[in-house]
């Protein structure tokens, strides 16, 4: 890390210690959703968003195969949020029962063969996420959703109606305009649409720049606002030691255009520039503040400030080295922020310290949900991969499990004849020169131990004689 990246980073802890949440400040979280007929589920199953002691957990990581409903239980938490009723605006409903019909990319959310779905929420108000000693208190609200109505339970908490949800689709990408089509600017609105865009991240970052720079009331604030986005996007991105905001100042053609430039040891790349690992992270990230800060306008740090985000393959396009850092970087940036994602990555999962790990399974004709995942933070990848988490018979190169099925067959046989030998010394020859260890380090100390033990045993071979 360089000097003044270094500099970005301890300066941003020292704010993130110093500005905590605004005074009074309560969260509302999701501690469950249960859910029968939806989709690829069908008796009833709940998603535990809990830390087992009726508060909500921070990360809760979803795992599973293509197709096991993973987006799905997103959607459905979207659609069992708490909102006013509109036709009694003292109580909450659903989500899913304000309009007569809940689609889900124009697909219905019931389960094919089935008349009606359930989906039950139950929603904790009343504390933070980063305070250990506060006090939630809980409600349930429950829907039943038919072919061509819903209908549910009503509350009387409308506190659950602050219940600020931000949901995030693996197709997450910048939006090229300048300005958003109010009618894609739906904070859950990629989680459901593919071709939504998700705010100009250069955009929002020249406006924030220049309400910093112009005399207002507001200055200060704004300036600071710019600061803890610009200084959290340089400690999250890899290799970029600084973010330069080159603003529209006047009309001379010699200035450059106004646009975001980010100094990496390769020189200055322009945002537009970025791959696409950079541009996703950086869109979403962007995309998230900026709605914080539109949610809480008077906090002194938005950012920390309560909220739930769902997010659909968080590890999509991700260097490994992001992926295991990621969470822990999201946890102190956004303290008190509920993080409900789906991953496909053992990375993800064993930086997952503390977190609720699910894991979806087919069985038969439905998919259930596994509660139950082991902690694995002291757990290697290759244990990961193996496990029940993911599954996989071997986290062994599919070359090298091949040759040892084949050693394992010649070698039960009750007698081995002149072929089985010659077959036998080529799968050991060809096992032999399959890489070993976990590092390059530890393949290269391997390969000196097992030169060294040929030598030994040529050396005692020739003594013997």
């Amino acid at each position: 890390m360089t000097t003044r990246k270094a500099a970005a980073g301890g300066a941003k802890r020292r704010i993130a210690r110093k500005l905590g949440p605004s005074k009074g400040a309560r969260g509302v979280y999701f501690l469950s959703l249960t859910l029968e007929n939806v989709r690829c589920f069908g008796p009833a199953q709940t998603l535990d968003l809990s830390n087992g002691e009726g508060k909500p957990r921070q990360w809760t990581v979803i795992l599973g195969n293509n197709g096991v409903g993973k987006t799905t239980l997103l959607k459905a938490l979207v659609a069992s949020r708490p909102v006013l009723a509109d036709e009694a605006p003292e109580y909450v409903i659903c989500h899913i029962i304000s309009p007569s019909k809940f689609l889900i990319n124009n697909e219905e959310l019931l389960r094919t063969s089935a008349r009606t779905a359930i989906l039950e929420s139950r929603i904790s108000f009343g504390g933070l996420i980063s305070a250990p000693e506060s006090k939630f208190r809980a409600e349930t609200l429950h829907a039943k959703v038919e072919r061509s109505r819903g209908r549910g339970n009503i509350a009387k908490r409308v506190e659950l109606a602050d219940l600020f949800c931000v949901a995030y689709g693996a197709s997450r990408r910048m939006g090229a305009s300048a300005l958003t089509d109010p009618r894609d600017d739906d904070p859950i609105a990629t989680l459901f649409h593919d071709h939504v865009p998700l705010r100009n991240a250069e955009e929002w970052l020249l406006q924030a720049d220049y309400a910093a720079n112009k005399p207002s009331p507001h200055q200060e604030r704004a300036r600071a606002r710019r600061d803890a986005v610009r200084s959290m996007l340089i400690e999250l991105l890899p290799e970029v030691e600084d973010i330069q905001i080159l603003a529209d100042l006047d009309d001379n053609p010699a200035r450059p255009r106004p646009g975001i430039l980010l100094e990496t040891p390769y020189g200055r790349v322009p945002l537009q520039g970025l791959s696409l690992g950079y541009k996703t992270l950086l869109a979403w990230m962007v995309d998230f503040a900026s709605r914080l800060y539109e949610r809480y306008p008077d906090s002194e740090n938005p950012l920390a400030e309560p909220a739930v985000v769902l997010v659909d393959e968080i590890d999509l396009h991700l260097h490994p080295a992001w992926q295991r850092k990621l969470l822990s970087y999201l946890s102190e940036r956004f303290p008190n922020v509920q993080f409900i994602v789906t991953a496909h990555s053992p990375l993800v999962v064993q930086a997952a310290e503390n977190a609720n790990i699910v894991v979806l399974r087919r069985e038969g004709d439905h998919v259930v949900i596994d509660n139950s995942g082991a902690a694995v933070r002291t757990w290697r990848v290759d244990q990961i991969l193996t496990s029940d988490l993911f599954g996989l018979p071997s986290a062994r190169p599919p070359a090298l499990d091949a040759l040892l099925a084949e050693r394992r067959e010649i070698l039960t046989k009750p007698r081995l004849s002149t072929a089985d030998r010659r077959a036998l010394e080529r799968v050991e020859r060809e096992i032999g020169e399959l890489p070993t260890g976990e590092t390059p380090e530890q393949m290269e100390a391997m390969d000196i131990i097992q030169q060294a033990a040929r030598s030994l045993k040529k050396a005692g071979g020739g003594a013997s004689r």
